[in-house]
Protein backbone atom coordinates (compact mmCIF):
# COMPACT_ATOMS: atom_id res chain seq x y z
CA UNK A 1 0.00 0.00 0.00
CA UNK A 2 2.81 2.37 0.87
CA UNK A 3 4.57 1.58 -2.40
CA UNK A 4 1.48 2.47 -4.44
CA UNK A 5 1.17 5.82 -2.67
CA UNK A 6 4.73 6.74 -3.68
CA UNK A 7 4.07 6.20 -7.37
CA UNK A 8 3.94 9.32 -9.53
CA UNK A 9 0.77 9.91 -11.52
CA UNK A 10 2.20 10.77 -14.94
CA UNK A 11 -1.26 11.60 -16.29
CA UNK A 12 -1.02 14.86 -14.37
CA UNK A 13 2.33 15.70 -15.99
CA UNK A 14 1.07 14.60 -19.41
CA UNK A 15 -1.56 17.34 -19.36
CA UNK A 16 1.10 20.02 -18.76
CA UNK A 17 4.21 18.65 -20.48
CA UNK A 18 4.10 21.19 -23.32
CA UNK A 19 4.22 24.04 -20.81
CA UNK A 20 7.24 22.74 -18.89
CA UNK A 21 10.59 24.22 -19.88
CA UNK A 22 13.34 21.62 -19.94
CA UNK A 23 16.55 21.87 -17.93
CA UNK A 24 19.93 20.33 -18.84
CA UNK A 25 19.94 18.32 -15.61
CA UNK A 26 16.33 17.22 -15.97
CA UNK A 27 13.38 17.78 -13.63
CA UNK A 28 11.90 15.82 -10.77
CA UNK A 29 8.73 14.05 -11.86
CA UNK A 30 7.51 13.95 -8.27
CA UNK A 31 7.96 17.72 -7.91
CA UNK A 32 6.12 18.41 -11.17
CA UNK A 33 3.27 16.15 -10.10
CA UNK A 34 3.07 17.96 -6.77
CA UNK A 35 2.90 21.37 -8.45
CA UNK A 36 0.25 20.43 -11.01
CA UNK A 37 -1.88 18.10 -8.88
CA UNK A 38 -2.61 20.18 -5.79
CA UNK A 39 -6.24 19.62 -4.89
CA UNK A 40 -6.75 16.60 -7.15
CA UNK A 41 -9.65 14.36 -6.22
CA UNK A 42 -9.75 10.77 -7.44
CA UNK A 43 -9.40 10.43 -11.19
CA UNK A 44 -10.42 14.02 -11.75
CA UNK A 45 -7.40 16.27 -12.27
CA UNK A 46 -7.89 19.62 -10.59
CA UNK A 47 -5.14 22.17 -11.06
CA UNK A 48 -4.45 24.75 -8.35
CA UNK A 49 -6.00 28.15 -8.85
CA UNK A 50 -3.64 30.84 -10.15
CA UNK A 51 -4.30 33.04 -7.12
CA UNK A 52 -3.52 30.22 -4.69
CA UNK A 53 -0.28 29.34 -6.44
CA UNK A 54 0.75 32.99 -6.61
CA UNK A 55 0.15 33.49 -2.89
CA UNK A 56 2.24 30.44 -1.99
CA UNK A 57 5.08 31.54 -4.27
CA UNK A 58 5.01 35.08 -2.91
CA UNK A 59 5.29 33.78 0.65
CA UNK A 60 8.25 31.56 -0.22
CA UNK A 61 9.93 34.36 -2.14
CA UNK A 62 9.56 36.66 0.85
CA UNK A 63 11.35 34.12 3.05
CA UNK A 64 14.29 33.96 0.65
CA UNK A 65 14.43 37.74 0.40
CA UNK A 66 14.62 37.96 4.19
CA UNK A 67 17.56 35.56 4.12
CA UNK A 68 19.30 37.72 1.51
CA UNK A 69 18.94 40.78 3.72
CA UNK A 70 20.95 39.06 6.46
CA UNK A 71 23.31 37.19 4.13
CA UNK A 72 26.31 38.98 5.62
CA UNK A 73 25.92 36.90 8.78
CA UNK A 74 25.63 33.57 6.97
CA UNK A 75 28.42 30.99 7.16
CA UNK A 76 27.75 30.01 3.54
CA UNK A 77 26.26 32.95 1.59
CA UNK A 78 26.28 31.01 -1.67
CA UNK A 79 23.92 28.43 -0.16
CA UNK A 80 21.15 31.04 0.09
CA UNK A 81 21.35 31.89 -3.60
CA UNK A 82 21.70 28.22 -4.53
CA UNK A 83 18.49 27.26 -2.72
CA UNK A 84 16.70 30.37 -4.01
CA UNK A 85 17.52 29.57 -7.65
CA UNK A 86 16.59 25.90 -7.27
CA UNK A 87 13.24 26.85 -5.76
CA UNK A 88 12.56 29.31 -8.61
CA UNK A 89 13.32 26.68 -11.25
CA UNK A 90 10.92 24.23 -9.59
CA UNK A 91 8.18 26.73 -8.70
CA UNK A 92 7.98 28.16 -12.23
CA UNK A 93 8.41 25.17 -14.55
CA UNK A 94 6.60 26.87 -17.43
CA UNK A 95 7.45 30.53 -16.78
CA UNK A 96 11.00 30.54 -15.44
CA UNK A 97 12.29 32.74 -18.28
CA UNK A 98 9.59 35.37 -17.77
CA UNK A 99 9.40 38.43 -15.56
CA UNK A 100 6.93 36.63 -13.27
CA UNK A 101 9.57 34.23 -11.99
CA UNK A 102 12.22 36.91 -11.42
CA UNK A 103 14.90 34.38 -12.36
CA UNK A 104 16.94 36.69 -14.59
CA UNK A 105 17.60 39.44 -12.00
CA UNK A 106 18.17 36.74 -9.38
CA UNK A 107 20.88 35.03 -11.45
CA UNK A 108 22.49 38.37 -12.33
CA UNK A 109 22.59 39.31 -8.65
CA UNK A 110 23.91 35.91 -7.56
CA UNK A 111 26.68 35.72 -10.15
CA UNK A 112 27.76 39.32 -9.55
CA UNK A 113 27.91 38.92 -5.75
CA UNK A 114 30.74 36.34 -5.80
CA UNK A 115 32.63 37.39 -8.92
CA UNK A 116 35.71 38.52 -6.98
CA UNK A 117 35.51 35.81 -4.31
CA UNK A 118 38.44 33.40 -4.46
CA UNK A 119 36.62 31.09 -2.01
CA UNK A 120 33.75 30.33 -4.42
CA UNK A 121 35.73 30.60 -7.66
CA UNK A 122 35.90 26.82 -8.09
CA UNK A 123 32.71 25.93 -6.24
CA UNK A 124 30.44 23.75 -8.44
CA UNK A 125 27.35 25.53 -7.09
CA UNK A 126 28.62 28.92 -8.23
CA UNK A 127 29.56 27.58 -11.66
CA UNK A 128 26.08 26.08 -12.07
CA UNK A 129 24.55 29.50 -11.41
CA UNK A 130 26.58 30.85 -14.32
CA UNK A 131 25.57 27.89 -16.50
CA UNK A 132 21.88 28.55 -15.79
CA UNK A 133 22.45 32.13 -16.90
CA UNK A 134 24.23 31.04 -20.08
CA UNK A 135 21.66 28.39 -21.03
CA UNK A 136 18.53 30.42 -20.31
CA UNK A 137 19.33 34.09 -20.86
CA UNK A 138 22.77 34.84 -22.32
CA UNK A 139 22.70 36.54 -25.71
CA UNK A 140 26.39 35.73 -26.34
CA UNK A 141 27.31 32.37 -24.73
CA UNK A 142 30.84 32.21 -26.17
CA UNK A 143 31.71 35.65 -24.79
CA UNK A 144 30.26 34.66 -21.42
CA UNK A 145 32.42 31.53 -21.28
CA UNK A 146 35.45 33.64 -22.20
CA UNK A 147 34.52 36.04 -19.40
CA UNK A 148 34.45 33.15 -16.92
CA UNK A 149 37.82 31.89 -18.15
CA UNK A 150 39.45 35.30 -17.73
CA UNK A 151 38.17 35.50 -14.17
CA UNK A 152 39.28 31.89 -13.52
CA UNK A 153 35.77 30.78 -12.57
CA UNK A 154 35.54 26.99 -12.76
CA UNK A 155 39.17 26.74 -13.85
CA UNK A 156 39.73 23.50 -11.94
CA UNK A 157 36.24 22.03 -12.58
CA UNK A 158 35.60 19.60 -15.41
CA UNK A 159 32.04 20.90 -15.70
CA UNK A 160 33.26 24.21 -17.14
CA UNK A 161 35.24 22.58 -19.96
CA UNK A 162 32.47 20.06 -20.69
CA UNK A 163 29.80 22.75 -21.03
CA UNK A 164 32.01 25.14 -22.99
CA UNK A 165 33.17 22.43 -25.37
CA UNK A 166 29.60 21.15 -25.71
CA UNK A 167 28.39 24.58 -26.79
CA UNK A 168 31.27 24.94 -29.28
CA UNK A 169 30.51 21.50 -30.71
CA UNK A 170 26.85 22.40 -31.12
CA UNK A 171 27.89 25.57 -32.95
CA UNK A 172 30.07 23.57 -35.37
CA UNK A 173 33.37 24.80 -33.87
CA UNK A 174 34.97 21.36 -33.66
CA UNK A 175 38.60 22.46 -33.49
CA UNK A 176 37.86 24.96 -30.74
CA UNK A 177 35.93 22.34 -28.77
CA UNK A 178 38.92 19.99 -29.02
CA UNK A 179 41.14 22.81 -27.78
CA UNK A 180 38.91 23.38 -24.73
CA UNK A 181 38.90 19.67 -23.85
CA UNK A 182 42.70 19.51 -24.11
CA UNK A 183 42.99 22.62 -21.95
CA UNK A 184 40.90 20.96 -19.24
CA UNK A 185 42.97 17.79 -19.45
CA UNK A 186 46.22 19.76 -19.14
CA UNK A 187 44.89 21.54 -16.05
CA UNK A 188 43.70 18.22 -14.56
CA UNK A 189 40.23 19.57 -13.94
CA UNK A 190 38.28 17.43 -11.51
CA UNK A 191 36.86 14.88 -11.78
CA UNK A 192 39.61 13.80 -14.15
CA UNK A 193 38.00 10.44 -14.98
CA UNK A 194 34.74 11.99 -16.14
CA UNK A 195 36.48 14.65 -18.22
CA UNK A 196 38.65 11.98 -19.86
CA UNK A 197 35.55 9.92 -20.68
CA UNK A 198 33.77 12.96 -22.14
CA UNK A 199 36.84 13.80 -24.19
CA UNK A 200 37.06 10.23 -25.49
CA UNK A 201 33.41 10.37 -26.56
CA UNK A 202 34.04 13.70 -28.26
CA UNK A 203 37.05 12.33 -30.13
CA UNK A 204 34.86 9.54 -31.52
CA UNK A 205 32.36 12.11 -32.80
CA UNK A 206 35.24 14.26 -34.00
CA UNK A 207 36.50 11.44 -36.22
CA UNK A 208 33.01 10.97 -37.69
CA UNK A 209 32.52 14.68 -38.36
CA UNK A 210 32.32 16.25 -41.82
CA UNK A 211 35.44 17.86 -43.23
CA UNK A 212 34.44 21.34 -42.06
CA UNK A 213 35.88 21.78 -38.55
CA UNK A 214 34.80 25.37 -38.07
CA UNK A 215 37.03 28.40 -37.51
CA UNK A 216 40.68 27.82 -36.67
CA UNK A 217 40.94 30.78 -34.31
CA UNK A 218 41.61 29.94 -30.64
CA UNK A 219 38.63 29.36 -28.38
CA UNK A 220 40.12 31.61 -25.70
CA UNK A 221 42.25 34.22 -27.50
CA UNK A 222 45.04 35.80 -25.43
CA UNK A 223 44.44 39.33 -24.22
CA UNK A 224 47.13 41.93 -24.88
CA UNK A 225 47.61 44.43 -22.04
CA UNK A 226 45.82 47.64 -22.91
CA UNK A 227 48.88 49.90 -22.46
CA UNK A 228 51.62 47.50 -23.51
CA UNK A 229 54.37 49.10 -25.54
CA UNK A 230 54.42 48.20 -29.22
CA UNK A 231 57.91 47.47 -30.51
CA UNK A 232 59.13 47.12 -34.08
CA UNK A 233 60.69 43.66 -34.49
CA UNK A 234 62.51 44.77 -37.67
CA UNK A 235 64.18 47.82 -36.11
CA UNK A 236 67.96 47.56 -35.43
CA UNK A 237 68.92 47.05 -31.83
CA UNK A 238 71.14 50.16 -31.68
CA UNK A 239 68.55 52.47 -33.22
CA UNK A 240 67.57 55.48 -31.18
CA UNK A 241 64.02 55.20 -29.81
CA UNK A 242 63.36 58.84 -30.60
CA UNK A 243 64.47 60.56 -33.77
CA UNK A 244 64.24 63.93 -32.05
CA UNK A 245 66.76 62.84 -29.41
CA UNK A 246 69.61 62.78 -31.97
CA UNK A 247 69.15 66.44 -32.80
CA UNK A 248 71.36 68.99 -31.03
CA UNK A 249 69.70 70.94 -28.25
CA UNK A 250 68.58 74.47 -29.05
CA UNK A 251 70.89 77.39 -28.31
CA UNK A 252 70.58 78.96 -24.90
CA UNK A 253 70.83 82.48 -26.23
CA UNK A 254 67.22 82.41 -27.33
CA UNK A 255 64.87 80.59 -29.62
CA UNK A 256 66.05 80.00 -33.18
CA UNK A 257 64.55 82.36 -35.72
CA UNK A 258 63.78 82.12 -39.41
CA UNK A 259 64.89 84.61 -42.09
CA UNK A 260 61.74 86.63 -41.54
CA UNK A 261 62.62 87.06 -37.88
CA UNK A 262 59.79 84.89 -36.55
CA UNK A 263 60.70 82.19 -34.01
CA UNK A 264 60.63 78.63 -35.22
CA UNK A 265 57.94 76.28 -34.00
CA UNK A 266 59.07 74.34 -30.94
CA UNK A 267 58.97 70.60 -31.53
CA UNK A 268 58.25 68.42 -28.52
CA UNK A 269 60.66 65.57 -27.90
CA UNK A 270 60.07 62.63 -25.56
CA UNK A 271 63.77 62.71 -24.71
CA UNK A 272 63.29 66.09 -22.98
CA UNK A 273 60.86 64.59 -20.48
CA UNK A 274 61.32 61.78 -18.00
CA UNK A 275 61.46 58.33 -19.53
CA UNK A 276 58.24 56.41 -18.97
CA UNK A 277 58.29 53.28 -16.87
CA UNK A 278 57.96 49.83 -18.42
CA UNK A 279 54.49 48.70 -19.36
CA UNK A 280 52.80 46.10 -17.24
CA UNK A 281 53.19 42.69 -18.81
CA UNK A 282 50.50 40.92 -16.80
CA UNK A 283 47.40 39.76 -18.62
CA UNK A 284 44.17 41.62 -18.05
CA UNK A 285 40.93 40.06 -16.86
CA UNK A 286 38.77 41.62 -19.54
CA UNK A 287 35.56 43.18 -18.31
CA UNK A 288 35.34 43.72 -14.60
CA UNK A 289 31.62 43.05 -14.86
CA UNK A 290 29.53 41.48 -17.58
CA UNK A 291 26.66 43.82 -16.77
CA UNK A 292 23.00 42.99 -17.20
CA UNK A 293 21.04 42.11 -20.31
CA UNK A 294 18.87 45.19 -19.82
CA UNK A 295 21.93 47.47 -19.88
CA UNK A 296 23.29 45.79 -23.00
CA UNK A 297 19.98 46.18 -24.86
CA UNK A 298 19.07 49.68 -23.71
CA UNK A 299 19.86 51.14 -27.15
CA UNK A 300 17.13 48.95 -28.65
CA UNK A 301 14.39 50.17 -26.31
CA UNK A 302 12.38 53.33 -26.82
CA UNK A 303 11.81 55.26 -23.62
CA UNK A 304 8.17 55.71 -22.68
CA UNK A 305 6.85 59.28 -22.66
CA UNK A 306 3.40 60.83 -22.15
CA UNK A 307 1.11 61.20 -25.14
CA UNK A 308 -0.25 64.56 -23.99
CA UNK A 309 0.28 67.13 -26.73
CA UNK A 310 1.58 64.58 -29.23
CA UNK A 311 0.23 64.52 -32.77
CA UNK A 312 0.10 61.61 -35.14
CA UNK A 313 1.36 62.14 -38.64
CA UNK A 314 -1.25 61.27 -41.22
CA UNK A 315 -0.22 60.05 -44.62
CA UNK A 316 -0.96 62.06 -47.72
CA UNK A 317 -4.24 61.44 -49.44
CA UNK A 318 -3.97 59.64 -52.70
CA UNK A 319 -4.52 61.82 -55.75
CA UNK A 320 -7.85 61.16 -57.48
CA UNK A 321 -7.47 59.00 -60.53
CA UNK A 322 -9.46 59.18 -63.72
CA UNK A 323 -12.28 56.79 -64.14
CA UNK A 324 -11.69 53.91 -66.46
CA UNK A 325 -13.12 54.56 -69.90
CA UNK A 326 -15.65 51.93 -70.93
CA UNK A 327 -15.60 50.91 -74.57
CA UNK A 328 -18.95 50.76 -76.31
CA UNK A 329 -19.69 49.28 -79.70
CA UNK A 330 -21.41 51.56 -82.15
CA UNK A 331 -24.93 50.53 -83.06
Amino acid sequence: MAASEELVDFDIIEAQKENVQSLPGGRSARELARIFSAGSNGDKISLPSPNGTRNINDAMRQEFECELQSIGESDDPLDVYDRYVKWTLNAYPSAQATAESGLLPLLEQATKSFLSSSHYRNDPRYLRLWLHYVQLFSDAPRETFAFLARHKIGESLALFYEEFAGWLEGAGRWSQADEVYRLGMDREARPVERLARKYSEFQFRYDQRPQDTGPSSPALPPVRPALAAKTNPFAPSDASPDAQASRPPPQTGGAAKTKSGKPKMAIFSDADSAAPGPATSGSTKGWESIGSIRDRKKENEVAAKPWAGETLKVGKKAAPTQKMAIFRDED
